[in-house]
């Protein structure tokens, strides 16, 4: 969690006030000014974002409103990501509750650290809710009340991916932050690369040895994380080179051009050096519209795939999220029928490999390779209780996935497999995501500095001067 900041107390007198089920908190007495610990107060979404995020907080008291359980068992029954997150978060309360003794409204420890859980069912503050104009009615109302009343024990922060309830919070005067889930402590790269200035000297013996020690070009203390790249400089020299292990491997003179794709900038061409590495088996593709993510993936997997023959089929994966919400509803036809118009982004890339740009010869490619199972255009929904072999797989659009679709995707993952995540992190469809806690953000921040991983954020436009313009202005 980043730094917490603890929250104003309130200033109403306790004895006045409209605590629900009469009486004090299960927390009991307030703790004295010294010593106090952060209490955090957490919201539905951040269950349904990370649902055993409970297990990770450290040396804090997590504190989750009795709202809060009961909204989770509203949405159990759902079908998709949203559903089953909730019944991950359940059970993981439910084993905490059956582990310490059959309940959890009073403080419970959770292994990691000293951090405590309780499920609070008292001292939410009716009056305060209802002298701001909030209806304490309202299941959100309700959970702002309760960290209102958790504030009179310590100092408390309420987190929540809703921005409407955190900004509801703070003019209430509970600090609020959001959450975002990472299993990794260190800090994330934010594109994959970066320039170094280096000596004349340690340029040229790149270009004559093939690799450097990295201590040998960058100061001490400097972090380079694995398969990041770098652009060594020194005056009108330079060098592009990749962070493997603890030195600078050089990059080849000519740029890779998969199915004739050539790269328009270095991001480009870094993007392309981890697609063809085949040591490098999970890949993060982030960027905005029009820097080439999903072109230069399907390039690459058509390349390993139809002429090298390095993996048996080209695998592309996307998640049904609508644009905007605007479902349109049941689409007649077979399972190909329905899934044409999601897959039409894929057809449209294609379209740009081919010799001419023609759609007709796109449409003839895609035919052909599905018939000899070298492609396969296929929804998110499918993948459970699949086991990928020697495939190369694109996810195409991941920040609209949950993280929990993430670990499903990546525990299908057999041997030969690579797969390949690309999005957009700043234009999210799906509910209950952002920027920070959506699949692809998740991953970036879970795999930094593994041998297997490798990313890189595209931010250059080269679809058209208009699109880079409306990604730029718009």
């Amino acid at each position: 969690m980043a730094d917490l900041l603890a929250s104003r107390p309130s200033s109403a007198d306790p004895a006045n006030d409209d605590t629900e089920q009469g009486g004090e908190s299960s927390t009991g007495t307030p703790l004295a000014s010294s010593g106090q610990r952060t209490r955090l107060v957490l919201d539905t979404s951040v269950l349904i974002a990370d649902p055993t995020c409970v297990l990770e907080f450290r040396d804090v008291d997590v504190v989750v409103p009795l709202t809060v359980v009961e909204e989770l068992d509203g949405l159990k029954t759902r079908s998709d990501d949203v559903g089953r997150a909730a019944r991950t978060a359940l059970r993981t309360l439910e084993d905490l509750r059956v582990e310490h003794g059959g309940s959890l409204a009073k403080p419970v420890t959770t292994g990691t650290g000293t951090t405590t859980l309780q499920i609070e069912i008292n001292n939410i503050r009716k009056h305060l809710l209802i002298e701001h104009g909030l209806d304490p009615s309202i299941p959100d109302n309700r959970i702002i009340g309760a960290a209102i009343g958790q504030s009179d024990f310590g100092p408390t922060t309420m987190v929540s991916n809703d921005a409407a309830l955190r900004i509801k919070a703070a003019h209430l005067g509970v600090t609020a932050q959001a959450h975002a889930p990472s299993r990794s402590g260190q800090p994330v790269s934010a594109v994959g690369w970066t320039t170094i200035d280096a000596t004349y000297e340690s340029i040229d013996c790149l270009y004559a040895a093939g690799a450097v020690a990295c201590d040998a070009v960058t100061e001490p203390g400097v972090d380079l994380r694995e398969n990041e790249f770098a652009v060594l400089r020194c005056g009108s020299q330079s060098a592009l080179a990749r962070t493997v292990g603890d030195e600078f491997v050089l990059l080849p003179h000519a740029p890779a051009e998969p199915w004739g794709l050539r790269p328009r900038n270095k991001e480009q061409r870094f993007a392309l050096e981890l697609l063809l590495d085949p040591d490098i088996s999970v890949i993060a593709l982030d960027g905005r519209a029009g820097t080439g993510k999903t072109l230069l993936a399907i390039a690459a997997g058509l390349e390993m795939v139809v002429e090298q023959r390095r993996y048996e089929r080209l695998a592309i994966y996307r998640p049904l999220v609508p644009v905007g919400r605007a479902d349109v509803g049941f689409l007649p036809g077979g399972l190909d029928e329905k899934l044409d118009p999601w897959m039409s982004a894929i057809h449209d890339a294609i379209v740009a490999l081919t010799d001419q740009g023609n759609s007709h010869d796109a449409r003839r490619l895609i035919d052909e390779l599905t018939e000899r199972g070298q492609l396969s255009l296929e929804s998110v929904t499918f993948l459970r209780g699949r086991s990928l072999q020697r495939q190369f797989v694109v996810v195409d659009e991941a920040q609209n996935l949950e993280p929990t679709t993430l670990r499903t995707i990546l525990t299908r993952v057999g041997d030969g497999t690579k797969v390949i995540f690309t999005g957009d992190t700043s234009q999210i469809d799906a509910p209950y995501l952002g920027e920070a806690n959506n699949a692809l953000s998740v991953l970036t921040s879970a795999f930094a500095d593994q041998r297997c991983f490798g990313h890189i954020t595209l931010t250059a436009c080269e679809r058209s001067d208009v699109a880079s313009l409306a990604a730029e202005l718009l």
